[in-house]
């Protein structure tokens, strides 16, 4: 009966800690949410740079770290001379856009009104009012995002964690599962390692994607706008192009201010505007996409944007850059760890 009671109260103890421990364990995952995203960031940082390093690597037959080292030359060349070429047209049209965006919302406004009173609707467009809203919303966004790492010495400090915990990931196989195998029972191993390969895989061909179509964008913006005669074209298609990595909301909002400045000078060019716009669509939807991305998860348009606002209100600006390789994580270890493994269904969630 001792014994008996000895082993009650021991296993109890066991449990109690088990259970406690995992607590602990769920509360330190969750007070340290930013520090994972910030690592999945610079994780998908270092797959941009190891496209570079293992070129070298395998190419020239250098080690890593010296492929390394000739990557950041080249991307540091490249930076000087964007910076010292391009950066100050863009930013010089910036200024001027933002200096003329007050005069080219109220002709927006009186414009707008104007219709409006004509179809005789009682409705009326107050510019003021919906731009204080808008940029109380962004405001508190972005002080979300720079709460991740506070402000001023703490931001620097976690732009150079996120930097060095990039090129550390950089110094070796990217897609090598050893480090990550360890923290896995011998049993589980042979079954996570192509798991862990496959989503590796599946954020490579994101960030391909991603690269290719901003950079096509922005081109393709660029050149057209520049084409129609939209004041600050370059600027405008950079701006697309950046936008563009925010899926189904960049696109649109990068085209509200090219058209706000065509409809200022003519309503042709504002229709030439929404055309350019239909047509960058098109490239991306049925050319772009699945050219470069056939590898990649595909993601339900609404799953996309809810996961998108949903990681902008928790995380900031943070989250937003994150929000679509998370949950095509996610989806793909649904797809393989519940759908494969316990329903025994080898169909994937239906993107469309």
């Amino acid at each position: 009966m001792e014994k008996s009671a000895k082993n009650t109260k021991s296993d109890f103890f066991q449990k109690t800690l088990i259970v406690v421990g995992v607590l602990t364990a769920f509360y330190l995952f969750v007070r340290l949410i930013d520090l994972w995203l910030l690592t999945l960031l610079a994780f998908i940082v270092a797959i941009f740079l190891s496209f570079f390093v293992d070129f070298f690597h395998r190419r020239l037959k250098v080690s890593r770290p010296i492929g390394l080292l000739i990557t950041i030359f080249i991307l540091l060349v490249i930076s000087v001379l964007f910076v010292l070429t391009l950066v100050p047209i863009i930013l010089s049209q910036g200024r001027v856009v933002l200096s003329q965006l007050p005069n080219i919302a109220e002709q927006m406004q009186n414009i707008i009104n104007s219709l409006l009173e004509k179809i005789g609707s009682r409705a009326y467009l107050d510019i003021d009012s919906i731009a204080a809203q808008f940029f109380s919303q962004t405001g508190a966004l972005i002080s979300k995002g720079l709460s991740l790492v506070g402000a001023g010495i703490q931001w620097i400090l976690q732009l150079v964690v996120l930097i060095v915990i990039a090129l550390y990931f950089a110094t070796r196989p990217i897609d090598d599962p050893k480090p990550i195998l360890r923290w896995f029972p011998i049993t589980a191993r042979p079954k996570t390692e192509p798991i862990i390969r496959r989503i590796v895989q599946k954020l490579r061909s994101w960030l391909i994607g991603q690269l290719f179509s901003m950079t096509t964008i922005a081109i393709f913006y660029s050149v057209g706008l520049s084409i129609i005669g939209v004041p600050n074209a370059l600027f405008f298609g950079i701006l697309a192009g950046i936008l563009c990595f925010v899926p189904y909301l960049g696109p649109p909002a990068s085209t509200i201010g090219p058209l706000m400045f065509a409809l200022a000078n003519s309503p042709v060019k504002a229709i030439w505007v929404i055309i350019l716009y239909i047509g960058s669509q098109t490239i991306e939807s049925y050319f772009l996409t699945p050219m470069v991305m056939q590898r990649q998860v595909k993601l339900h348009p609404v799953a996309t944007i809810l996961s998108i606002m949903a990681m902008g209100e928790l995380f900031g600006i943070l989250g937003i850059a994150v929000a679509v390789p998370v949950v095509a994580t996610l989806q793909f270890l649904a797809e393989e760890l519940y759908l494969k493994e316990i329903v025994g269904d080898d169909a994937k969630i239906s993107a469309s």
